[in-house]
């Protein structure tokens, strides 16, 4: 599990790192004390959780969290304050926790179970598999093999493109993102999911909309004006 700590106060990440200890549960800690910081640290080290105080000093710790809402990340936001008040625009946010200042000891420990709890549902979700039914059985599809998921106007169905292949299924393209969402699968267009890792170039088109290029797919993918940022923030180190 890899954590990241973003406070000013050098004690909030000794304090979560020892109620990790009493937990018995193993972490990898990064502390990260300004909010510009914090964001370049959240795309940089990619972590399974982001302890985020709401007092950080350059910015409101608020609106980093916004700002890393909007930038889709994995990452569960577990926001820190010294006010009840904050809970609020932790549910907002959908913050994974809201830790109230100063710590105790029995709400910490109750936090590491539950982030223990939700890694292990994340780690089982990782290694499923996606069934799709074909006239002779149902094929079992790796999402880590899939490049980009399409969406058939003709007759509501959605084509999935993997290295090895083209498969045809009923889902729509709301429930293959959902069910793909633990994965690095990103929207770039009302008919269109990417698996990020295989994205070689980005491309203008026209009317600020780009062309997306894939590794083992020719045919470019339109990624639309809405999509551009997020996916370059993404995307980009």
């Amino acid at each position: 599990m890899k954590v990241l700590v973003v406070s000013e106060v050098p004690e909030h990440k000794l304090e979560i790192e020892r109620a990790f200890q009493r937990g018995e549960v193993k972490a990898s800690f990064v502390e990260a004390k300004v909010g510009i910081e914090a964001i370049k640290a959240a795309k940089r080290y990619e972590p399974d959780f982001l302890f985020l105080d709401v007092h950080v000093s350059d910015e409101s710790g608020l609106e980093i969290a916004e700002l890393l809402h909007q930038l889709n990340l994995q990452a569960n936001i577990i926001l820190m304050g010294n006010k009840v008040d904050y809970a609020i625009e932790a549910f907002r946010l959908r913050a994974f926790y809201y830790l109230l200042q100063p710590f105790h000891d029995d709400d910490l420990e109750y936090l590491v179970y539950l982030m223990r709890k939700e890694h292990l549902r994340w780690c089982r979700a990782l290694s499923h598999k996606l069934p799709i039914e074909e006239q002779d059985g149902i094929a079992y599809i790796s999402p880590q093999n899939i490049i980009y998921v399409s969406k058939n106007k003709e007759n509501k169905t959605v084509s999935i493109y993997t290295k090895d292949g083209h498969f045809t299924s009923t889902y729509t393209l709301q429930e293959l993102e959902e069910k793909l969402h633990v994965h690095q699968f990103l929207r770039v267009h009302k008919s269109y999911l990417v698996n990020l890792p295989y994205i070689k170039a980005l491309k203008p088109y026209y009317n600020g909309t780009y062309n997306l290029y894939t590794e083992y797919c020719s045919e470019p993918i339109p990624v639309s004006r809405n999509y551009v940022r997020m996916l370059r923030n993404k995307l980009e180190i």
